[in-house]
């Protein structure tokens, strides 16, 4: 089978990986440009770019999805394109090129949490499920006909990190049994319920910023979706705090929200609209993270004090 694989993220990593377990080889890869990753730092591949530079296979980085490349691709004459978390939309006119089909692989129930942050707001939002879905792309992003769907569970401690590992490795499995079935002549293509619709937007710096005012459930719903980027994060007297790790308390409320109502070696309780929201990992502005306890000794923090 001759393929060219569309990614960029870690996902797309592990999703390969998969397929190349499964004795799926691409014929190239294509991904975004090499990125400065901060101010001063040397220009750096995507993860997938770096990890197929490690597994020595072809891979091309353009800049724009133009004709020139698109002249590249079609004289490789894929069987299929297969797509995952690219961070670009594919031109209709390159969806015609597969002599079998192009596939997208997204990291959600479609038409569920459409858009390129699929993983992030199912945790946020507190969704005790989602899953992978393989559809035939068409020119409107994630909106193509599904061919194959598998549910996965979040579970409670299910952070942006760990369920984007269980995703991708179904995913990869989800599209060898779509590729099968495409292969065999018995792939049968259901249309997407657009009164079921939803979307993910990108993430933006302020979405990790922590309001108080919500439930403790709801806050610590925010710190595992938004760990890796933006991060949940407050401010505790002139100081910016990331907080990396919490639980919830199911107490009763006596304190106005954002308060700091008990401090013990385990954590520190914070007051919300419901509930104690109980931080143990913390990463100071500037500092390197830490237990929630050596915050408390480090910046002197006491009961009563309140974050903001």
């Amino acid at each position: 089978m001759n393929f060219i694989y569309f990614g960029s993220s870690k996902f797309s990593c592990l999703v390969l990986e998969i397929l190349i377990e499964k004795g799926f080889l691409p014929f190239l890869i294509v991904t975004q440009p090499d990125k400065p990753k901060k101010r001063g730092w040397s220009v750096l591949p995507t993860p997938l770019g770096e990890f197929s530079q490690r597994k020595n296979f072809v891979v091309i980085k353009p800049l724009k999805l133009d004709e020139k490349v698109k002249e590249e691709l079609r004289r490789i004459e894929p069987d299929f394109f297969i797509v995952a978390d690219y961070g670009k939309i594919l031109p209709k006119d390159y969806l015609a090129l597969p002599k079998k089909m192009p596939l997208g692989l997204h990291p959600s129930l479609l038409p569920l949490y459409r858009g390129p942050a699929p993983i992030n707001w199912a945790i946020i939002n507190g969704e005790k499920e989602t899953g992978v879905s393989v559809f035939e792309m068409n020119e409107k992003p994630d909106k193509g006909e599904i061919i194959l769907q598998k549910k996965i569970s979040i579970e409670e401690n299910d952070n942006i990190i760990s369920l984007t590992n269980k995703l991708a490795k179904e995913g990869g499995k989800v599209l060898t049994e779509a590729i099968e079935k495409i292969n065999k002549g018995c792939c049968h293509l259901i249309p997407q319920d657009e009164k079921k619709s939803s979307f993910a937007p990108k993430l933006r710096k302020d979405d990790g910023k922590i309001d108080w005012n919500k439930e403790a459930i709801q806050i610590r719903n925010l710190i595992r979706g938004v760990l890796e980027w933006p991060s949940a994060y407050t401010r505790y007297k002139d100081k910016l705090v990331k907080i990396i790790e919490a639980e919830v308390i199911e107490e009763e409320v006596l304190s106005e929200p954002s308060f700091i109502v008990k401090i013990d070696k385990g954590g520190i309780c914070v007051s919300t609209k419901k509930g104690l929201l109980k931080i143990k990992r913390l990463k100071p502005e500037g500092k390197r993270e830490m237990d929630a306890f050596s915050f408390v000794c480090g910046y002197r923090v006491k009961e009563g004090d309140r974050f903001y």
